[in-house]
């Protein structure tokens, strides 16, 4: 039973503290929301006070300093003339209020709410009351001066003391009031009330109070007022020095306050209805529940407010200001991973996912990159910081960010030509974190799943090949970079991620094709080998390279890995397509190395590069000239191909059926004709099969006869015609003849 009295009498004792002290804080809150009246009522009993103190202890004291100080001891001070210290006082007062609404009104031009500060400045209105009362209270003894009802003490107090102390501040106040409206003392003293506001939320009296839903209130209002002032200021404000201060100590607010979360109390954190409707929320309706859930509404003003700062300054032109917003969020999210404060880094991922979205929508409208490389440069040194902390789940989720983004700024690319150099930058920050990540050895599996992110930023849907002949061959850019990580894990001998991306690398050579793939190379490996630590221009990140590379020695060796590959892969990509034996495939290589322009697929395809390749390929040996036989018929360069156009003697399938005709010896009026069957048709004569030995022309050997072949395709009905020499007296095996080849083959009908 005394344990549960005892209990009892405790909870009755803090029930007790709590009001007594929910008492004197609604009594400071009242005084701190009138301080005008609060400060003269202070006075006035100041005044009031030291005056009876004055008369009743320190009057005689004082007289005798006098008489010290002048040899004689002073009578009569009922008799003080008091009349000069009216005008005295109206001539003070004059000159200090004339200089209050001088200075304050042509500051506040610049300065918004500036009278509201300074309607809360103690000093300020102490002292500005302390000259109405003291004025007021001489004006009183001569009131009552002449009915004896003043003390000598109230005469000397009034004219020894207030006057003299009036006077002597008179000067100081008025410098005082002059730097006070200095823009960056009255950014300080916003940023620094706000930092004393917050502190006070850890004490033990705060967090028994911020239990009470109007105290609440009050304390968050209060808190988002110097937030909104800071930034109404911000945006008046012309000087860029005072901007970025403003910008500075915003961030400051945040990184202060994140560090003392953890020491306010739970109930601090339920959004109350006065903060709902602040300007920034009004469109964050349904998400007041998450921000209560996550602790992060007082974060997420301040970063909508940056956000509307970022937006101004990105519009105004103001490069370093945005390029500022983002290196604070940086910073804020460096904060929040040294606290492990998981929620607010989910916010500022979002936060700069949402920096990017508008410096794409303004590069887009303006062709100007300048910002987007700002924000991927922090965004990067942010992802750096995750990486230092070795955050993986945090750096895989801004590794696909950076992927999606690239692509994306890639796509519109075709209409902001700027933005193709953004793609890079991205893909730098990657690379650079990729280093990193290896050189501190961290696992494989992620390290893999990293590098295939980088991969994929240069794999855009949709490629216009147009687009190749006018520099832009696939972001080549990217590919630099790509190919110069390839050469830093070359460095350290690792096949494994050298091989990645030496085949993500393949994959242009299906989409480029061999010539402008060949170009990409060449450029790729030609800017990795001259290219210095430094360029010869200056950007916002400095005179930086982000092209160049340590390993400038092994260039030559992978480019040489690199058309080694590439030749595998088109032989590869030809082989299965057309079903072509090795040796084939072989032969095809050797011949599209003889033309002037090297395209293996092109020769694969058109018949007319594969014939005049042929004719390049000199004297052959039997084993070449069946080769080339199977070549022709598995690329479909004969006549059987109904979209092909014979054009060459060379291009009659096997199989067609010959009329031959020819001018009779015996009467030259009079035209012979005999049929005959393609049996076989190589590189040098047509073996053909005559159906009637009988009907062949006698032989003439002093002159080869010259016979007109007809033949017929079966698809599309073309009749080609073509004229060649033939020789009867010299049959082969099995009765085959040979027919010369000819390059004049012509369609005569069609139909």
């Amino acid at each position: 039973m005394d344990t549960v009295s005892d209990q009892a009498t405790v909870q009755e004792s803090q029930k007790s503290s709590l009001q007594i002290s929910f008492y004197i804080f609604r009594a400071l809150a009242f005084a701190d929301r009138n301080r005008s009246i609060a400060s003269l009522v202070g006075v006035v009993l100041l005044v009031t006070l030291c005056d009876i103190l004055f008369d009743a202890v320190l009057f005689e004291p004082y007289k005798g300093v006098i008489a010290f100080f002048s040899g004689s001891f002073p009578e009569g001070f009922e008799g003080v003339d008091m009349g000069f210290s009216a005008e005295v006082w109206q001539a003070l007062l004059g000159m200090i209020l004339g200089t209050l609404i001088l200075v304050i009104s042509i500051a506040s031009q610049s300065i918004p709410k500036l009278i509201d500060l300074y309607m809360k400045d103690l000093p300020s209105l102490i002292y500005v009351w302390f000259l109405i009362v003291s004025g007021m209270h001489a004006i009183l003894i001569n009131l009552y001066a002449d009915i004896d009802l003043v003390r000598p003490a109230s005469r000397v107090f009034n004219t020894h003391i207030l006057l003299v102390l009036s006077a002597f501040f008179a000067f100081p106040y008025i410098f005082y009031i002059l730097r006070y409206t200095k823009p960056s003392n009255v950014i300080s003293r916003i940023y620094g009330n706000n930092i004393d506001q917050i502190h006070d939320l850890t004490t033990e009296r705060a967090q028994a109070l911020i239990t009470v839903p109007n105290i609440r209130e009050q304390y968050q209002v209060q808190m988002f007022e110097a937030l909104n002032q800071l930034d109404d200021i911000l945006e008046y404000v012309s000087f860029k020095e005072l901007k970025a201060d403003i910008i500075h100590q915003m961030s400051l607010t945040i990184h202060e306050y994140v560090r003392v979360k953890s020491h306010i109390g739970e109930e601090f954190f339920s959004v109350t209805p006065k903060v709902r409707t602040d300007i920034s929320f009004k469109t964050m309706i349904g998400q007041y529940g998450d921000m209560e859930k996550t602790k992060t509404f007082y974060e997420q003003k301040l970063f909508r407010l940056l956000g509307n700062v970022y937006i101004r300054q990105i519009e105004d032109g103001s490069f370093d200001l945005a390029s500022l917003v983002a290196a604070e969020m940086s910073e804020i999210g460096l904060t929040a991973i040294e606290l492990e404060d998981d929620r607010l880094v989910d916010v500022i991922i979002i936060r700069f996912n949402t920096l990017l979205r508008f410096a794409i929508k303004h590069a887009i409208k303006n062709n100007e990159a300048r910002n987007l490389y700002n924000v991927a440069f922090h965004y990067g040194n942010f992802v750096n910081h995750l990486a230092d902390y070795q955050r993986i789940d945090y750096l895989k989720r801004c590794f696909m960010y950076f992927r999606i983004y690239g692509i994306e700024i890639f796509k519109h690319g075709k209409n902001s030509p700027a933005l193709y150099f953004i793609v890079d930058v991205i893909a730098t920050e990657m690379k650079k974190l990729l280093e990193k990540v290896y050189n501190e050895k961290w696992d494989r599996d992620l390290q893999t799943h990293l590098l295939g992110e980088i991969l994929q930023v240069d794999n855009p849907p949709d490629v216009n090949k147009e687009d190749l002949d006018q520099g832009v061959l696939i972001n080549n850019g990217v590919r630099i970079l790509q190919i110069g990580l390839a050469l830093f894990y070359e460095r350290h001998n690792d096949e494994e991620f050298v091989e990645k991306i030496l085949k993500d690398v393949m994959d242009d050579v299906n989409v480029l094709g061999e010539i402008n793939f060949s170009k990409v190379i060449e450029i790729s490996c030609g800017r990795l080998k001259f290219a210095g630590p430094t360029f010869w221009e200056d950007t916002d990140r400095g005179n930086l390279n982000i092209y160049y590379t340590p390993d400038q020695n092994l260039v030559d060796g992978f480019k040489v890995k690199l058309y080694e590959r590439a030749r595998l892969k088109l032989i590869e990509t030809v082989s299965k397509e057309f079903r072509l034996e090795e040796e084939e495939a072989q032969l095809l290589w050797e011949m599209s190395r003889l033309m002037d322009v090297k395209d293996y697929k092109a020769i694969s395809k058109k018949a007319e590069i594969f014939e005049q390749s042929i004719q390049k390929l000199g004297q052959l040996d039997y084993k070449k000239l069946d080769l080339l036989v199977k070549l022709r018929e598995k690329l479909r360069f004969t006549s059987e191909n109904p979209d092909l156009v014979v054009g060459n003697s060379r291009q009659v399938a096997p199989g067609v059926q010959l009329t031959a005709s020819y001018r009779s010896p015996t009467d030259h009026q009079k035209n012979e004709e005999f049929s005959a069957l393609v049996r076989f048709n190589s590189p040098n004569f047509i073996y053909i099969e005559p159906s009637d030995l009988k009907q062949l022309p006698a032989s003439n050997k002093e002159q080869p006869l010259l016979i007109t072949f007809r033949f017929t395709t079966s698809r599309h009905k073309r009749i080609y015609q073509f004229t060649s020499q033939f020789d009867p007296s010299k049959p082969q095996e099995r009765n085959l003849y040979r027919v010369l080849h000819t390059e004049k083959v012509k369609i005569i009908a069609e139909g």
